[in-house]
């Protein structure tokens, strides 16, 4: 009977591939809208939830 392949070594036997640019846009405003959405979280919470 055949050895079933390890996904370890399958993974290992894969050639890397580039990104393509939609998976790089993709990235990067996904990036620049957690960044903004976390800056306004923080300035929400300052400002109506200020510690004293």
């Amino acid at each position: 009977m055949a050895e079933r392949p390890r996904i370890g070594n399958e993974l290992k036997d894969m050639k890397a591939e580039p990104l393509l640019p939609v998976e790089r846009k993709l990235i990067g405003w996904s990036l620049a809208v957690g960044a903004i959405l976390l800056g306004l979280l923080v300035w929400v919470s300052h400002t109506f939830f200020p510690a004293h």
